[in-house]
């Protein structure tokens, strides 16, 4: 359907040549659907994708409520293999009627099929990637990438609700000793099994989460310093346009120069406008600035606030030592790549 749906846009003059033609090369280099990569490109909202496919194909469209609140009778009709072969969840029975949301409602396999598994007729309800693999996570246990999390951006509100744990201001508890390990080890677990850079920035984002409720990895190449991933709910087209000149005073130059971290007050100065823009206009009462190492240079740099929850930030140790282990993993991908091309 990524053909078609590319050729629809273009032709409803939702998107140019140009953009699909982006859209499809990064694609290529990121992986899942066409609509994920046009939204994480900022060409489309989630929302304007889905309705759009939705009036193109005469499918009814999912909505956020529709997800929020699942009955465990229903996940019961679709084994949780069958959801992630299919990436489908049920939202509705009436009766002999099941309405499921997928990703591909056309798809006359998977409706068959779904139709025999359950006993029920199948009514299909179109829905996001982004927000199928929200619930697959939700209720089945499936664990999402975090660019699925970030896709959501346009479902949330821009300020107050931009965190990873989806709590209220004051809801957000600082996580146990016991949790922090467990985090720690899952991490370790996760980097041996690596195949790529984006996987092990990807579970160093996810487990600084735990502690930070926002948070931005800037990488510093030809003399700048670059927004490139970030959690939770930031589009990439927003992070990739922020940008700091090495050869220009900044907090994020003197953590690159020092190779140390900064914990304090949140600099009252223009250079930092774009930025904190981006987090939604407040000034956060207390920033992390910390930089990742290989081979003694500073590659990146980890910012982080918990400015949402309002909670000081207490746990440097721990960042500070998954900013270690992450340096390691990427090393390690380094020396690998090393060996199959030298």
């Amino acid at each position: 359907m990524a053909e078609r749906l590319g050729e629809y846009l273009v032709k409803a003059g939702r998107i140019t040549e140009g953009q699909l033609a982006s859209a499809l090369e990064r694609q290529v280099m990121m992986g899942g659907r066409l609509g994920t990569n046009l939204i994480e490109l900022g060409f489309l909202s989630e929302n304007d994708l889905t309705q759009f496919l939705s009036k193109k194909l005469k499918i009814p469209s999912v909505q956020a409520a529709d997800l929020d609140h699942l009955d465990s009778s229903l996940t019961q009709l679709i084994p949780r293999d069958l959801a992630q072969k299919y990436n489908v969840v049920p939202i509705k029975r009436d009766r002999t009627a099941l309405s499921v949301a997928l990703l591909d409602p056309t798809d006359l396999e998977v409706l068959d099929e779904l139709r025999f598994i359950t006993g029920c007729s199948i009514k299909p309800h179109i829905a996001s990637e982004a927000r199928i693999r929200y619930a697959l996570e939700r209720y089945y246990q499936i664990s999402r990438d975090l660019r699925y999390v970030s896709v959501l951006d346009d479902e949330r509100k821009r300020a107050g609700l931009r965190l990873g744990g989806e709590a209220e201001k004051s809801g957000r508890k600082e996580p146990s000793p016991e949790e922090l390990e467990a985090a720690m080890q899952q991490a370790k677990e996760d980097w041996v099994e690596i195949r790529d850079r984006d996987e092990a920035i990807g579970i160093f984002l996810k487990a600084v989460n735990i502690v930070l409720d926002r948070g931005i990895l800037l990488l510093v190449k030809s003399g700048t310093i670059t927004g490139w991933r970030a959690f939770p709910l930031y589009r990439e087209a927003e992070v990739g346009r922020l940008e700091f000149k090495l050869s220009q005073p900044s907090l994020f130059k003197d953590v690159v120069a020092a190779k140390t971290f900064y914990q304090g007050p949140a600099p009252y100065d223009p250079t930092y406008q774009g930025l904190f823009q981006m987090l939604g206009g407040d000034l956060p009462k207390e920033i992390l600035l910390i930089p990742i190492l290989i081979n003694d240079l500073a590659v990146a740099v980890l910012y982080g606030d918990n400015q949402v929850s309002g909670r000081p930030i207490q746990t440097l140790g721990y960042i500070r030592k998954l900013s270690q282990k992450v340096a390691m993993a990427l090393e390690v991908l380094i020396l690998k790549k090393k060996i199959l091309e030298l």
